[in-house]
C-alpha cells in the first residue's frame, strides 16, 4: 500500500510551493529596523536633529532619543516635531517639548527624553533649540522600520 503525503510528490509539490510563495511574501513585507544618530552641539538657534525629507515611501518612525545629560541649571532646551502631509508641503508643527535643565540632567534626575514619532509618507523633521544657558551638546539616536 502506498502511503499518502509528502512522499508523493504530486500531492506534496503544490502546497509546499504554495505555502513557500506564502511565507516569502509575508517576510518580503515585513519592515526592517534602521537608525542613525550624532551629536548636536546647540548654537542657540533651531536646529535639526533629524529629517527625512520627502522619503520614497511610507516609514514607520519610531522613537528619537536625546541625551540632555549635558544641561546645567538654567539651561532651556525645545524640541519640536514637524511632519509634511503632501508632496511638496511644508513641514508644519505638531508637538514640542520644553526642557530646563539641572547640573547633569533635568531636575528630576532625568537624563534621557524621547519623542515617539509615528507612520509618515512625506516627511519628517525633528528639531532642538537651546533658549537658554551656556550650548551644550545633545548626543542622539534614531530608530524607524522601513
Amino acid at each position: 500500500m502506498q502511503r499518502m503525503g509528502l512522499t508523493d510528490q504530486s500531492l506534496a509539490s503544490g502546497g509546499v510551493d504554495a505555502t513557500t510563495d506564502q511565507i516569502k511574501s509575508s517576510t518580503d513585507a515585513l519592515l526592517a529596523l534602521s537608525s542613525t544618530g550624532g551629536t548636536l552641539t546647540a548654537d542657540g538657534t533651531e536646529q535639526t536633529l533629524y529629517i527625512d525629507n520627502e522619503p520614497l515611501g511610507c516609514t514607520m518612525g519610531r522613537r528619537l532619543y536625546v541625551d540632555l545629560d549635558a544641561m546645567a541649571g538654567g539651561d532651556t532646551t525645545v524640541i519640536r516635531v514637524y511632519y509634511r502631509l503632501s508632496d511638496g508641503g511644508g513641514l508644519q508643527l505638531l508637538d514640542y517639548a520644553t526642557y530646563t535643565g539641572a547640573d547633569g540632567g533635568l531636575a528630576n534626575s532625568i537624563k534621557l527624553v524621547v519623542v515617539e514619532l509615528g507612520p509618515y509618507r512625506h516627511g519628517v523633521q525633528v528639531t532642538l533649540e537651546q533658549t537658554a544657558g551656556v550650548n551644550a551638546t545633545y548626543p542622539w539616536e534614531f530608530f524607524a522600520e522601513v
